[in-house]
This record gives C-alpha cells, sequence and structure tokens, in this order.
C-alpha cells in the first residue's frame, strides 16, 4: 500500500522555501507546520501540483525515494489525491504513461489504488482496463470496511450506554440521517459515513433495537438484499456490519485483519 508519508514528501519537494530541506525529509516531516504548508501550497498552486504530479509520472528514482515515506496524517493523503485526480493533466498523464508501460508508473497506480483514496473518481472497468482491476477494488473493499466498523464500534458504544439497544431506524435510511440524528452530536466526528466508491452507508435496526446492519452497496451501488450472507467473491456484492461484526464482506479479504 502506498505509504502515508510519500505523498507528504512529494509536497515537501514542491514547496518554497523547503526544497533545500528535501535530503531531510524526516526532520521536515516531523514539523506539523511544514506539513501544513505544504498540503496548503498544493492543494491551491495548480502550477505546483503540476511540479508534483510531474515528478511523480517522470521522475523514476525521485519516485522510488518518495514511496518509503509515510504520511502522518491519512486526510490530507487522502484530499491530496482527490485534487490530483480532478487534475485532467493528471488524468491525462496517467493515460499516456500507462500506454507506454512504465513500470514504475503502473506500480505507484496500483499503490494508489490500493488506498482506496480514489474509488469515486474511476470505475471497476475502466480500472480493469488500465489491469488495475483487483488492485482497486481491494482498495476500496478494505477503505469501506474499515469505515464500516469503526461507525459500527460508535453504535455498539452507543448501545452499552442504553441497556444493550441500539439507535431504532426501522428503514433502511443513509447513516447521515436516521442514525446521526439518534447519537450524541460530535459522536460521528471524523468518520466518514460513505463507503470508498463515494455512496452513502445505510443504517437499520428491528423495531426493538435488539439488533442492526451497517451496509455498504459496494461496487454496483445497488442494494443486493443479503442473498449471499458470508463472505462472497463478486465486487458487486454488498458489504455488512452488523451487531458487532462483518455477516458479509468480500472473501479475499480476512475480516479480523480490519481494524
Amino acid at each position: 500500500m502506498i505509504t502515508r508519508r510519500a505523498l507528504a514528501s512529494m509536497m515537501i519537494l514542491a514547496v518554497p522555501g523547503l526544497t533545500a530541506c528535501a535530503p531531510d525529509l524526516g526532520k521536515v516531516l516531523s514539523e506539523e507546520s511544514s506539513r501544513r504548508l505544504a498540503i496548503e501550497v498544493l492543494m491551491t498552486d495548480p502550477v505546483k501540483r503540476g511540479d508534483v504530479i510531474d515528478r511523480l509520472l517522470n521522475d523514476a528514482e525521485a519516485r522510488s525515494a518518495l514511496l518509503q515515506k509515510a504520511m502522518e496524517d491519512e486526510k490530507s493523503a487522502t484530499a491530496l489525491i482527490q485534487q490530483m485526480m480532478l487534475d485532467e493533466r493528471f488524468q491525462a498523464q496517467i493515460a499516456s504513461a500507462i500506454a507506454a508501460d512504465q513500470e514504475m508508473t503502473h506500480d505507484f497506480l496500483r499503490k494508489l489504488m490500493l488506498t482506496g483514496a480514489i474509488g469515486a473518481h474511476l470505475t471497476q472497468p475502466q480500472a480493469e482496463h488500465l489491469g488495475l482491476g483487483e488492485a482497486f477494488a481491494q482498495g476500496n473493499q478494505i477503505r469501506t470496511m474499515t469505515d464500516l466498523k469503526r461507525l459500527g464500534v460508535v453504535v455498539d458504544r452507543w448501545a452499552h450506554g442504553h441497556e444493550g439497544a441500539y439507535p431504532v431506524c426501522d428503514r433502511y435510511d443513509v447513516a447521515s440521517g436516521c442514525l446521526a440524528s439518534l447519537l450524541p452530536q460530535d459522536a460521528l466526528g471524523d468518520l466518514r459515513l460513505s463507503d470508498a466508491w463515494g455512496r452513502p452507508f445505510h443504517y437499520q435496526s428491528d423495531s426493538a433495537g435488539k439488533t442492526y446492519a451497517l451496509i455498504s452497496y459496494a461496487t454496483d451501488g445497488e442494494y443486493d438484499m443479503l442473498g449471499r450472507a458470508g463472505p462472497t467473491s463478486s465486487y458487486d456484492s454488498d458489504i455488512v456490519y452488523a451487531d458487532g461484526d462483518f455477516v458479509q464482506w468480500p472473501g479475499r479479504i480476512r475480516k479480523d485483519s480490519i481494524q
């Protein structure tokens, strides 16, 4: 998987005044203000963003070194990836690089897809056309399972304080709707309420709050009626977290590996 500090390293190399510090990236990255400045410049300056894109796609030596670093702020890394994927120049260079079959670029894109951060900007058929369908699906599935479990932990914790009863929403609704209205205002905090494909999680309980289910409609965005409970093989199968555990999930992923 692409390391978190990698993207921070790329950003720092593009920020005015920090280039001279590039050889000692560890020291620079330890300073929160430096990371914040790098992110801010890259998000607002298309010229600097273009410089970073050039480094990623055209300088194999720099790219190899940068991929050894880990970014400390996952949220900022995800925002950066999304910005880059919206950049038409970046998209064009990806197409050009893949067409030229550049091994390092292909490896970078695979690692990028494994983060699950670009699921909303690419379709499964497009990823498969690039020869990266499995990495794209796995990255989206792992990220989605991680976010579902984190949301489920909040629901379970709420039940512990309410005699074991879960929040009652007797029809499937987006998690930001009925469920969010019943939880404390700050309970969801920075949790993502949408899956890696950009679609909202759904929640439902029974009328007594004895059981609940959190669902991602996965690749195709369609509810499959929980017809294949247990490990599944289709990219389109829903991912379901219910009553503190996954009851339907991608079989290629060990559910106990999800943190």
